[in-house]
């Protein structure tokens, strides 16, 4: 969501007005990044109260723990949202490529149907993504009380993927 309304600032030219403010670029994304946090604690906590009063999800791990990891997910994804659209001059254009980067995460990490069923030679790849570092480490805290600590590996892919998009999202960044 990050990612359009960034495109749709850039459409109706307000972006460009931006330029002449001293505010430089990093500021900018980072408010956009900041404000995703805000968001995020009404999301999660509206849709896992009502999955443990309505379906009796068990939280086995630290509460705290789960806002780590859905911090660290959501600033994630709203990093690759920013990178997605630094360049995109319309909301077609975003969309068309945020599908096309989210479309094969949501096929293949495990949100619909086990991501052990592909074969051997790309679950490096699928282990990789961003949404499946994400999906395993909410499942490790909530279902098997797991710790950051255990976590680990799930919590570098989200941080590679967060620092790697945003440094690109920098790079690439046009205020035109």
């Amino acid at each position: 969501g990050m990612g359009f309304s960034v495109v749709d600032a850039r459409r109706k030219k307000l972006l460009k007005r931006l330029i002449a403010t001293p505010m430089p670029k990093p500021y900018f994304l980072l408010s956009y990044l900041f404000s995703r946090i805000l968001m995020l604690v009404l999301e999660v906590g509206i849709v896992l109260g009502f999955g443990v009063w309505v379906f009796h999800v068990p939280v086995r791990g630290s509460l705290l723990d789960l806002g780590v990891v859905c911090l660290l997910g959501s600033l994630s994804f709203s990093a690759m949202g920013l990178l997605l659209a630094s360049r995109a001059k319309t909301i077609e254009a975003a969309s068309g490529l945020m599908n096309a980067v989210m479309l094969p995460m949501w096929i293949a990490s495990g949100v619909f149907f086990s991501a052990q069923r592909f074969p051997d030679i790309v679950q490096p790849l699928i282990k990789a993504l961003p949404l499946t570092a994400a999906i395993d480490a909410l499942r490790a805290n909530m279902l098997q009380g797991a710790n950051l600590a255990h976590m680990a590996p799930e919590m570098g892919v989200l941080a590679a993927w967060l620092l790697v998009c945003f440094v690109v999202a920098l790079k690439l960044f046009r205020w035109r």
